[in-house]
């Protein structure tokens, strides 16, 4: 395992673009239609307590991985097996959002490019840093929320004087009641992308300062739930939820409609660079959790398993699906049916584990 350590501040700026990633293009909690921002907010509330789960394994494995303390408390074979199979997971992932990112630019930018020549640039750039180090990658974290932020910022004041926002849009509230955006938290938003972050705790490891990085980690979810939730009603305020349901990519929509006057205009080329940055560092968490998982589960060093595992997960991106749509279907049948055995069933199993291994380890130190 790698020995470099970065700050609490590092941790946080990497959280937020992991979070914020893919999320802030896609139709996040429209399936509770004008409530889709109660939605994601539930779901932020509900990443927080599982953060905290997440947090307390870390706590008390402080220098462990997910795969070396499984095996610590469940044994060689079946901690190995759930080790291996989180692995195996965070490849799955990291493919499924390099298709998404080279789709995105794909289809808004370079149309006459390959989609394989679009991955296989992401990829290298992902193979790049990651060669020389998560420390790196923390650091490139840390500029580039900046560069979000301010993107972000130069985007809402253009859709603020564009006079396109309608805020009559996303009213009444809970207007068809609680159960639309109920169902949408237990099928998408608890899990995308506040689940996602099981991943961190392949990560938890190198923090310099454990008490800091853990405020510091679950300040990180309650600025991306916040973020997410009032882009969710700009885009319906300005969209309406019928558009916004039927675009493939609402945001990049809401955007490419918003002009000042015939000066400033088509600056939907800015929502593009915002998912190729939250994209590279979701694409680059899952691929690094894979590979230091598979490097201490086989005992190999980190950067001879990097290329082969590289070239995996890019093929795998180019056969997960056919079509944008078929990729989607398939994307929301793994989060409802298989993702909470990540988020939710094998982290409680850890949990009460860990609480027996506690209680054992002070018998016998009490003994």
């Amino acid at each position: 395992m790698e020995t470099t350590k970065f700050s609490p501040l590092q941790f946080f700026s990497l959280l937020v673009l992991f979070q914020l990633g893919t999320a802030l293009v896609v139709n996040l909690g429209l399936e509770a239609r004008k409530d889709a921002w109660i939605a994601v907010l539930t779901g932020m509330i509900i990443g927080m307590l599982l953060y905290l789960g997440y947090a307390f394994l870390y706590t008390s494995f402080p220098d462990k991985l997910l795969t070396q303390y499984s095996r610590i408390l469940y044994g060689k074979y079946v901690g190995g097996a759930i080790g291996f199979a989180y692995t195996v997971f965070y490849m799955n992932k990291a493919s499924r959002d390099l298709m998404d990112g080279g789709l995105l630019v794909f289809a808004s930018t370079l149309k006459e490019t390959p989609l394989f020549i679009i991955n296989t640039m992401m990829m290298l750039t992902v193979v790049y840093v990651l060669h020389k180090g998560v420390e790196v990658l923390a650091r490139t974290a840390f500029i580039l929320l900046w560069v979000v932020f301010l993107i972000g910022m130069i985007i809402l004041l253009l859709v603020l004087f564009s006079g396109i926002l309608d805020f009559t849009r996303i009213l009444p509230v809970l207007s068809n009641g609680v159960q639309p955006v109920l169902k949408s938290v237990y099928r998408q938003n608890y899990q995308f992308p506040f689940g996602e972050i099981i991943c961190f705790t392949m990560i938890m490891p190198f923090l310099s300062n454990q008490k800091a990085g853990l405020r510091a980690g679950l300040l990180s979810i309650l600025l991306s739930g916040l973020i997410l939730s009032a882009t969710v009603v700009i885009t319906i305020s300005v969209l309406g939820v019928e558009i916004a349901g039927r675009s493939i990519f609402p945001l990049l929509t809401m955007v490419g409609k918003a002009s000042i006057g015939d000066f400033v205009q088509r600056m939907d080329i800015l929502v593009v660079m915002v998912l190729i940055i939250g994209d590279f560092f979701k694409i680059s968490v899952y691929f690094y959790a894979a590979v230091i998982g598979i490097s201490d589960l086989m005992q190999i060093p980190y950067r001879k398993v990097l290329y082969p595992l590289a070239l995996i997960v890019l093929f795998s991106s180019l056969t997960i699906a056919r079509t944008y749509s078929e990729h989607v279907k398939k994307g929301g049948d793994v989060l409802y049916k298989m993702d909470p055995l990540f988020y939710v069933i094998l982290p409680a199993a850890l949990i009460i584990a860990a609480l027996i291994y506690r209680f054992r380890s002070r018998r016998q130190a009490g003994a």
